[in-house]
């Protein structure tokens, strides 16, 4: 009987120093996890093991480490997300395939396993090719897939995939999507950890498939993100300074006259990987946003332009000055392309 580990996105990276150590260790130890309930035969990653569509050398030495090590006990399936393809041109090609052997499959295209009735399809932009391939998938396989549905919103919290669960006749378990869930024969097993602020509250698990039936198990270790208002940190250091985790917490702060002194002696009780101060708000909410209502069009805006954002700062109460906040989204794009 085939016992299968099945691990969501990994999204390694090298930045905040620490954070790819505690990503390589709470891979190789959910593995180790898993082994303590019996022999595990396959690996699945869903994909994403990357952060970045050009990974730095130091999270390419990483991945191969988790990945050498696996592999000398069980066999490993790699699934290509959308952050391990290079481009998004849909040829398949990634840096992944590096990590290619006797015991590794990188599956750069849709793969029927007759052997094992399995198919895994990673990440397509041409959403066509996914449905045709769930249409094809014969009774009985399970899927493995790099993606999501109408609804299942992504890291970003958008929507970017428009399948429905009626697209999905076979039980599919997919990576992709960041949140855990269940429903009808769709799992979406999530990450192992948080990877960005937004997510601080989500549980984290790894699968188990034995029998056909997929068990999850909850991760209490590695990375996670935390965030805790100034007043009520001192009260929650020992759950902050948790020696289980590697802590990445943010710190909101109601005013900038908060003592510097006392912030400091604070920031020195704690034992978190990576601490960032946020100081809010940095909105004037006492006043309503106001628009001009005659150039202000009635039908829908659709397309965010330049014009359309500098017109909203220009209308906004904010009391960063205009130049500020114009530099800081022309950062956040070319940061978001270099994502993508």
């Amino acid at each position: 009987m085939t016992r299968t580990l099945v691990i969501g996105d990994l999204h390694f990276d090298n930045k905040p120093y620490g954070l790819l150590n505690s990503q390589k260790g709470t891979t190789i130890d959910i593995y180790n996890d898993a082994l303590k309930s019996g022999p595990i035969d396959d690996v699945i990653f869903l994909g994403d093991l990357m952060m970045h569509r050009k990974p730095y050398p130091r999270v390419l030495l990483a991945l191969k480490e988790v990945v050498d090590y696996i592999s000398e006990k069980s066999n490993v399936f790699i699934l290509r997300g959308n952050h391990d393809s290079e481009t998004k041109a849909d040829d398949g090609v990634t840096a992944l395939s590096l990590f290619e052997s006797k015991n590794v499959t990188i599956i750069t295209h849709i793969l029927v396993d007759d052997a094992s009735r399995r198919v895994y399809i990673p990440h397509y932009e041409d959403e066509t090719r996914i449905k045709e391939a769930l249409a094809a998938v014969p009774k009985g396989y399970t899927v493995f897939g790099h993606f999501g549905y109408y609804g299942s919103l992504n890291s970003a919290g958008d929507n970017d995939f428009f399948l429905t669960p009626a697209d999905f006749s076979n039980f599919t378990i997919l990576g992709h999507i960041h949140q855990y869930s269940r429903r009808e024969n769709i799992a979406l097993l999530g990450t192992p950890y948080t990877t960005n602020f937004a997510e601080y509250k989500k549980e984290s698990f790894y699968g188990i498939i034995e029998d056909d039936r997929l068990e999850t198990f909850p991760i209490e270790f590695g990375p996670r993100h935390l965030v805790v208002d100034y007043d009520s940190v001192e009260e929650n250091l020992d759950w902050i300074n948790d020696g289980r985790y590697f802590t990445l917490l943010r710190i909101n702060i109601d005013t900038v006259n908060e003592d510097q002194n006392n912030i400091t002696e604070l920031i020195n009780k704690l034992s978190a990987g990576y601490v960032e101060i946020k100081y809010k708000p940095l909105v004037d909410t006492s006043d309503e946003l106001v628009l001009d209502s005659i150039n202000t069009p009635s039908y829908p805006v659709t397309d965010v332009t330049n014009s359309l954002i500098e017109e909203y700062i220009n209308s906004s109460t904010t009391t960063i000055g205009k130049d500020s906040l114009l530099s800081g989204l022309k950062l956040i794009h070319e940061n978001q392309q270099d994502r993508n």
